[in-house]
């Protein structure tokens, strides 16, 4: 068999391989990826074979009729004309004669409460905020007069309030939020603290009790607590909103 022959049949049984991998399966020296890369360049000007330029990593070589859709597509040749229009970044969003399947929609809902544990005061010039359970939790700081909020998350709660307290030299989150707290409580602003220790997750028709010891978990409540603020009329402090 002739190398285009070799290239081709390990195309066909392995869809997605590198120019890379199809010189290192075929007997001969190192340079002969140079001419694997000539070789299926000249594939694909030819029609017989797909390169697709994936969002990252090296190209991957399709067979002409894989009904594999890959994340990019193939890469135009000099002279081709630029992708139509509507064409997802830059690339058109489905390669011509490639099969696409409808995929169903994924719904995933979450449902929390708040619950107020007290104020965050001034004792003697430092913070001093309601005693926590050390448990994982969402957690809001809300400002009533600015009517600003911070939320946030965390495997410790009590932990976390302690080091907005006494912040380490390296925590930039928590002196910032230190110094935010004692600039508001000095000029009488009030200052209220609320939990969120318990959750439900539904997907499709089930639900579920939440798992807040993940921070996948805590994360997206965090962000729909964030957005939920925002359509409350609340101001988000978090810096990332």
């Amino acid at each position: 068999m002739t190398l285009r022959d070799d290239i081709l049949t390990l195309i066909q049984e392995r869809p997605g391989i590198t120019d890379a991998e199809i010189a290192g399966m075929i007997p001969g020296p190192k340079s002969r990826h140079q001419q694997v890369n000539a070789r299926c360049r000249k594939l694909a000007e030819d029609g017989l074979i797909q390169r697709v330029k994936p969002s990252f990593g090296a190209i991957a070589n399709h067979p002409k009729t894989s009904k594999y859709v890959p994340e990019g597509s193939p890469r135009p040749r000099a002279g081709e004309k630029p992708p139509p229009w509507g064409a997802v970044g830059g690339c058109p969003a489905v390669p011509p004669g490639v099969a696409t399947l409808a995929v169903a929609p994924t719904r995933l809902s979450v449902e929390f409460y708040w619950q107020s544990v007290g104020e965050i005061t001034l004792q003697a010039s430092a913070l001093r905020f309601p005693r926590l359970p050390e448990c994982a939790g969402i957690y809001r700081i809300r400002l009533p007069i600015s009517r600003s909020v911070y939320v946030g998350e965390t495997l410790n709660l009590r932990r976390r309030m302690q080091n907005y307290r006494t912040p380490g030299a390296s925590q930039k989150t928590s002196i910032w939020v230190n110094s935010l707290l004692l600039e508001r409580l000095d000029k009488n602003e009030p200052v209220m603290l609320e939990t969120c220790t318990e959750a439900v997750m539904r997907f499709e028709a089930n639900s579920q009790d939440a798992e807040l010891t993940s921070k996948t978990v805590r994360v997206m409540i965090e962000h729909a607590a964030i957005l939920s603020e925002r359509h409350t009329n609340w101001n988000p402090l978090n810096k990332a909103n």
